[in-house]
């Protein structure tokens, strides 16, 4: 957001839905009123130029705008979600102490803290060098959701951020500005109480960052305007024809360093040219004419002759460029996967450190139960249930409370619109009927499907090897395949050869693209005539649950609501038992609680 009184926003006053017109940001203070009338304000996170007012006219949002976007400021939105005060505010602070400032070195002076009245809002200023264009709020997404994956994605062109020093019905507490030792030294009811008043006279200005020289480009990730520069490195194309041998590599070679993959790259490069018998000498000029970057192609090439490590088809950078045409397509046998102990353990650090906390969940996090059952990057989850029992309905429920998670979504046995509807009913508590009407009387439809815009869909069933490709591109952290029947597998027609290698095929990636696959699976003939699903109910043969690291049965009886989910199988962990109340009018599943003990464990 800029406050320049050139630049407008959206603006919805009083509630978040009474949107539909613009005003000059230099406005906004008088637009809060008297701090005594409680009113509540909102403006469009990003700003316009007049053309908004001309789209605004006759029309209540700016979902459908065509024209430029600006940026100058980055507004954060950390949520409490589930989390007590003293949790929620210990990682407010690690968020900014380490992962702002510490991790990406963002200036102390380049970091305004706002207490929301529930959550906190952290303002940075455009550090990554976004440019006006129709095109910014896919780059802004696509660059933030990878930087701040533990913020919630608020990106979209059409999306409101409370206004500063608003009133916040909710909480019946104001957005405040915090300084960081405010922010490092107060409780959180310290921080409720200071947000009980604002200042009579509100003065904006003091919030400016003035002419700031981005210094984070080299995290921009699809660039909005042709004259960005994605980095500033010279070097020199290589001219390659590709060999039918390896040819990932050779398209890497043949292509700019990707921002962010340019020393993995590197790596992967250094040792397909060792083991192809190249000098070292070579190797080193090679990646440096590549990279544009000589001391670090020593230092890469001297360790790879040094360690000799090798990399395989299915490795996460390799795997980006897999060609057909090459000969190990077929088998991915380019090379056996080893890795020394030094490598698992620095895998392992990250792992800990990073991994668990952006990709993997926890469901006492979600649910009220008393005890953990982590899901971790790398697993393969299986959900089984006969039909009626609403399993495909319980994995869109998880997805809809898991918000920061970036979730690929493939409901390959319901049409778009069905899969649409049901994660309104989910996210709003609607009925069948009040999705119909909403979606029919409102003009703006944004707050009806924002609490699942972490979720992108799929409905074309894939073939199992371009799933393997579309998630390396995409790097989701889940990939829900609902359901495993309706993948394909080329040149395989035996029922249980195909099931075999849907099921090899999706552990793999979980392994390879470091990601969760909960998989949909349906019950063999014996469970649907029984009635009861358990460990040896999956259709197909004992590779289902010996690839599974995680066996999930959904029974109950169809003629009524309560439905039991139980971990059959757990590689790494205790049990999992809880209870739920299916309500199909609203396609939720309500945990139930046992009487008097407060839980089902």
């Amino acid at each position: 957001m800029t406050f320049s009184t050139e630049r407008y926003v959206e603006i919805a006053s009083g509630h978040i839905t009474n949107r539909g017109r613009a005003d000059k940001v230099s406005n906004l203070p008088s637009l809060i009123g008297d701090t005594k009338d409680l009113h509540e304000l909102y403006h469009s996170w990003y700003t316009f130029d007049e053309d908004i007012k001309r789209h605004l006219n006759g029309k209540n949002s700016i979902s459908s705008f065509k024209g430029v976007y600006y940026l100058d400021k980055i507004i954060l939105d950390l949520d409490k979600k589930n989390l007590s005060d003293s949790d929620f505010l210990s990682f407010v602070r690690f968020f900014v102490n380490t992962e702002l400032r510490d991790d990406l070195e963002i200036k102390e002076e380049h970091i305004q803290i706002w207490f929301s009245g529930t959550g906190f809002h952290i303002i940075i200023p455009n550090l990554f060098g976004f440019t006006p264009s129709i095109t910014l709020p896919f780059s802004v997404k696509s660059t933030l959701q990878d930087v701040f994956p533990d913020c919630d994605i608020i990106y979209d062109g059409s999306r409101l951020i409370r206004a500063s020093f608003s009133y916040n019905k909710k909480s019946g507490l104001f957005k405040v500005p915090l300084s960081l030792i405010e922010l490092n030294k107060m409780t959180f009811d310290e921080i409720q109480k200071y947000a009980t008043t604002v200042p009579a006279d509100i003065n904006l200005d003091k919030y400016e960052f003035d002419n700031v020289t981005p210094y984070l480009k080299q995290y921009l990730k699809l660039k909005s305007d042709k004259h960005i520069q994605s980095a500033t490195i010279k070097r020199s194309a290589f001219d390659i024809d590709p060999t039918t041998v390896v040819t990932c590599m050779q398209s890497v070679l043949s292509k700019s360093p990707v921002p962010g993959e340019r020393n993995d790259s590197m790596m992967r490069l250094a040792a397909w040219m060792r083991r192809n018998g190249l000098p070292q000498e070579v190797v080193i000029q090679t990646l440096a004419q590549w990279s544009g970057n000589e001391s670090e192609a020593i230092s890469t090439t001297k360790s790879e002759f040094e360690k000799g490590y090798n990399y395989w088809c299915d490795d996460e950078i390799m795997s980006k460029h897999c060609d057909p045409k090459c000969i190990y397509f077929k088998r991915k046998d380019y090379s056996m996967a080893l890795e020394s102990a030094e490598t698992l353990a620095e895998k392992f650090v990250v792992f800990v450190k990073k991994g668990i906390s952006e990709k993997a969940f926890n469901f006492k996090d979600i649910y009220n139960i008393n005890y953990n059952f982590w899901v971790l990057p790398g697993e393969l989850v299986i959900i089984l249930g006969d039909t009626g029992m609403g399993k495909s309905t319980y994995v869109s429920n998880l997805c809809a409370m898991l918000r920061n998670h970036r979730i690929m979504y493939l409901s390959l046995e319901n049409n778009w619109h069905m899969t649409y509807k049901r994660f309104c009913q989910i996210v709003q508590g609607y009925t069948h009927d009040e999705v119909m009407k909403y979606h029919d009387e409102l003009d703006n439809v944004d707050d009806l499907y924002s609490l699942f815009d972490h979720i992108s869909f799929g409905h074309m069933s894939p073939d199992i090897d371009k799933l393997q490709e579309t998630v390396a591109y995409q790097k989701p952290h889940i990939v829900v395949v609902d359901t495993t029947d309706e993948m394909h597998v080329k040149n395989v027609h035996n029922e249980f050869d195909r099931m075999n290698q849907i099921i090899v095929k999706l552990k793999e990636i979980a392994t390879n693209q470091d990601c969760i696959v909960l998989a949909v699976h349906h019950v063999n003939k014996d469970a649907a005539r029984n009635g009861i699903v358990n460990l040896h109910s999956a259709k197909g043969t004992s590779t289902v649950v010996q690839k599974a690291d995680k066996v999930l049965t959904i029974n109950g009886d169809e003629q009524h609501s309560d439905r039991m989910l139980y971990s059959e199988k757990n590689r790494d962990g205790g049990k999992l038992k809880m209870m739920f109340e299916f309500d199909k009018k609203h396609m939720l599943f309500k945990q139930k609680l046992a009487p008097n003990t407060g839980d089902y464990s």
